[in-house]
């Protein structure tokens, strides 16, 4: 579909169809079908369909609280939890939403897209560290906690058109706040004390609706990069991005600009893990250290996380075949690095299909029956 007809798409009355919403109930669904809460929403289906619905066209759907938690691996971050039939709407809104917004990607952006992700992005990543000296990895400071409430609603009102939407994009916005006393806002030209501080701002990391408006929110940026400073060598998940290249002194001209380009939209660098790096000495992204012409590595804290995980797994008295799945998981994630040995010390599997089983040798017993004995090689080793 052409521009246009996903303007269309994207309006009140397809966001609030039945079989919109009961597609985003089941993805919602996906995975948490056990839960108690899920168990007694779903029971009743056709009813909280119907009434979500009357909700969403009259415009008097709310969002209800959140259920915050804090989780510290990999690092401390504050998780807001919304309940089963918010997090239905969320999915409703990004059925709509999604191909609109996803058409101004670049295609080195691989947050939230059907399609992309981690692997993708490492492989890119793989393919770019053979091919440049030096790299430009960087990172924005509190990128969900700092994004401008009122840049990103002017952002999306270019690309939608519907009064109804941006209404419940508003609602939805407006549900969470960052507290100025636990993060504290940054400060840009033209600012004062008061002005900074009032700004509403800030995403709740839980949301689907977050990741993908994140993704939309640092569109602008791609696009500068890759087609106004025409640097191809480039790829983004979320707000972490590299740029590679073989001149130093053209990388740090990059940096500069791209630091007066996020103060545009009140973001700023992490400072210190922000900088220039050789490639022969390793590029940090997505769980991997990647070197020319090797294959990558895992890091040593996404090896300690799972080494923390797997023994709370096993305190827990989880039937072996659950632990099983779970720990299965990190061993698929794992193959994509030089880690056969990390693998077997961890999960005890074979490497890959190529190595070869030890064959058991037979010779036959006293009264013709015929039983394994260890070979004379095998002997010699026990002895």
């Amino acid at each position: 579909m052409n521009r246009r007809q996903l303007r269309a798409r994207c309006s009140l009355e397809s966001l609030c169809s039945e079989s919109n919403l009961l597609l985003a109930a089941d993805k919602a669904r996906k995975h948490k079908s056990r839960r108690p809460d899920v168990e007694r929403w779903w029971l009743v289906r056709e009813r909280e369909i119907n009434r979500l619905r009357s909700e969403l066209l009259a415009e008097t759907w709310r969002p209800s609280g959140y259920r915050f938690f804090t989780i510290h691996e990999p690092k401390r971050r504050l998780i807001a939890a919304a309940p089963f039939a918010d997090r239905v709407v969320h999915h409703a809104l990004c059925n709509v939403m999604q191909p609109l917004l996803e058409r101004r990607f670049v295609a080195r952006s691989f947050s939230c897209q059907i399609g992309k992700g981690t692997s993708a992005a490492r492989e890119v990543c793989r393919e770019l560290t053979n091919r440049h000296a030096f790299v430009l990895k960087c990172d924005i400071h509190k990128f969900f906690p700092s994004i401008d409430h009122t840049i990103l609603r002017e952002k999306l009102s270019r690309e939608i058109r519907c009064p109804g939407v941006l209404r419940l994009i508003g609602h939805l916005l407006a549900s969470h706040v960052t507290d100025p006393w636990d993060i504290p806002p940054s400060f840009f030209a033209g600012d004062d004390l008061i002005d900074a501080a009032c700004r509403p701002r800030g995403l709740p990391i839980g949301n689907l609706t977050s990741q993908l408006w994140g993704n939309f929110f640092l569109d602008s940026l791609d696009h500068w990069i890759t087609e106004t400073e025409r640097h191809g060598a480039y790829l983004r998940y979320t707000d972490d991005f590299l740029l590679f290249g073989n001149d130093k002194d053209r990388l740090w001209e990059l940096r500069a600009e791209i630091v007066r380009k996020l103060a545009d939209i009140r973001l700023r660098l992490a400072v210190p893990k922000s900088r220039l790096l050789a490639t022969r000495e390793g590029v940090p992204f997505c769980g991997f250290r990647f070197l020319p012409g090797l294959r990558p590595r895992i890091l040593g804290a996404t090896k300690r996380r799972f080494e923390t995980r797997r023994h709370r797994l096993y305190r827990t008295g989880m039937p072996m075949r659950e632990i099983g799945l779970r720990v299965f998981a990190w061993y698929q994630f794992s193959r994509e690095a030089n880690s056969e040995g990390l693998r077997r010390s961890y999960c005890g599997w074979p490497l890959n299909g190529r190595q070869r089983k030890r064959r058991k040798k037979f010779r036959p017993l006293r009264g013709g029956k015929r039983a394994w004995r260890p070979s004379k090689r095998e002997e010699g080793k026990e002895s």
